[in-house]
């Protein structure tokens, strides 16, 4: 059967097994939707780095340039994916929080129901329900405090396209409209992160080995290529002042790691479970489970490249892993006991993920604030670490002033090297950055991240600027410092 072209038939096995299986994805799509909004809007807040990026595109919409008025250290995709959400917001008058975390939520469930479609092209007889339970939980309730992150969007381009990748390798039909939408999302996926290019190639080279032919990926290559062109040409349009901030990043903060053992450990743990559990199974791996495993581990060599070993970056492998093993227990040769079995131990496995995301904000720095600061104060942080500001700035209606998150510059130039001359004149304009911010807007609380106080204030244009701050309240790692009346 060529590519692209589905027998009448074969359209009727297909849709007699999506009947079977719409009952269980349809109630598990509308349990782990409720348990997401519950999560987002009543217990875990939207967290730092999408908080932030919230901010930037506030401050882009209003009219700041990105990389020249307002600096992220990431590339233009990090800020550009959730300016419609934010704008719509704006258009409507609600919360960006909200109309990000409801753009998730409607992509977690299209992420879900296009992976289901695509993957019953590969089995016109078997049920699926364990998969179709288990990926709205895996696109929506899994990410817990990393929802909206960057690679929770990674997540759900990734399932879908992946799976499409195994139909194709097996040679099973498959339109070619689907080819094209799951070429153009792995394309957006190396769009979020360049580095999440392991987890496209990795998989479309096994699944053309597999095929023996590369004229069936074609479409899929050129509609990804496609993709990633045209943002490269949006970069040098919209945002060609980031080549000229790249080489700073890419010498200050991009050096900076996570100790090797932690690295190679933390990232690979929850994967390796899985990968176990699918040795329980004693079957040999599905075509789209195998799919899903080596986009893991594409994923595992970008987290292992960007070394930071940061929580977000388990997230895309950890729930393609557990996706894999779902995708497993649905074959009718594996008995119903080793089923249940294996999917206690999946279930204990992906709640020990969402525990270790389970991240608050201190609440005892937004009450310090509310205590000393006028209402709807205006902010900054004198701090190295992105969360020392964020999202307590928005959570407490204050209005970010700064030009940049945090001196990550700074704190990147420290770890290479302030011998080194680059590193020494990235550190100097990031320290006259924080001081010029502070001069122009005189924001009515500053926070100070107290492990980075002492070598922060030796800065002679940090202590200028301070001068007319004291401290007015400390929790934590964190002081809260405010703007005192001019001496008269």
């Amino acid at each position: 059967m060529s590519v692209g072209i589905i027998e009448p038939r074969a359209i009727a096995r297909v849709e007699a097994l999506r009947g079977r299986t719409n009952r269980v994805s349809i109630v598990a799509a509308c349990v782990a939707t409720a348990m997401a909004i519950a999560i987002q809007g009543l217990w875990i807040p939207i967290d730092a780095d999408v908080s932030w990026l919230i901010t930037v595109c506030e401050r882009v919409l209003s009219g700041d340039r990105l990389y020249v008025d307002i600096f992220e250290i990431n590339p233009p995709a990090s800020v550009w994916m959730y300016l419609p959400l934010v704008w719509l917001a704006n258009l409507v008058g609600a919360k960006p929080e909200a109309a990000v975390a409801c753009g998730f939520i409607a992509g977690g469930l299209a992420s879900a129901f296009a992976t289901l479609r695509i993957a019953a092209g590969l089995d016109y007889t078997a049920r699926r329900p364990w998969l179709a339970g288990a990926l709205p939980f895996i696109a929506l309730v899994l990410p817990m405090a990393l929802f909206a992150q960057r690679e929770h969007a990674a997540l759900l381009l990734a399932l879908p396209s992946l799976a499409a990748l195994a139909v194709l390798a097996e040679g099973a039909p498959l339109r070619k409209s689907s080819i094209i939408a799951s070429g153009v999302a792995a394309g957006l996926t190396v769009v979020i992160k360049p580095y999440f290019l392991f987890a496209a190639v990795i998989p479309a080279g096994w699944a053309m080995w597999r095929r023996r032919s590369i004229v069936p990926f074609i479409p899929g290559l050129l509609a990804g290529g496609a993709a990633i062109a045209v943002y490269a040409v949006a970069i040098f349009v919209f945002a060609g002042a980031y080549l000229k901030w790249l080489p700073v990043i890419a010498h200050t903060y991009g050096p900076m790691h996570e100790t090797l053992w932690k690295l190679l450990l933390g990232p690979s743990f929850y994967p390796a479970i899985c990968l176990g559990l699918l040795f329980l199974v004693r079957r040999r791996p599905s075509p789209v489970a195998v799919a899903w495993l080596l986009g893991a581990a594409g994923f595992l060599l970008a987290t292992f490249a960007q070394a930071k070993n940061y929580p977000n970056h388990w997230l895309p492998q950890a729930g393609l892993s557990l996706a894999a093993v779902a995708a497993m227990l649905d074959s009718q040769a594996v008995a119903k006991t080793r089923k249940l079995l294996v999917a206690f131990a999946l279930a204990t496995v992906a709640l020990c993920e969402m525990y270790r995301w389970m991240i608050w904000p201190d609440p005892a720095v937004a009450s310090a604030i509310e205590r000393v600061a006028p209402p709807s104060p205006s902010m900054i942080a004198l701090s190295p670490q992105l969360t020392t500001g964020h999202p307590v700035t928005r959570n407490v209606g204050g209005h970010w002033v700064g030009s940049r998150a945090g001196l990550f510059t700074a704190s990147g130039a420290a770890y290479v090297g302030l011998q080194d001359p680059e590193a020494r004149a990235a550190y100097d304009e990031d320290v006259r950055s924080f001081a010029a911010d502070v001069r122009r807007h005189s924001p009515e609380v500053v926070l100070i991240y107290r492990p980075s106080k002492r070598w922060l204030m030796r800065e002679q244009p940090i202590r200028q600027a301070m001068r007319q701050y004291r401290p007015a309240a400390a929790t934590g790692d964190t002081e809260i410092w405010v703007r005192q009346p001019l001496d008269r």
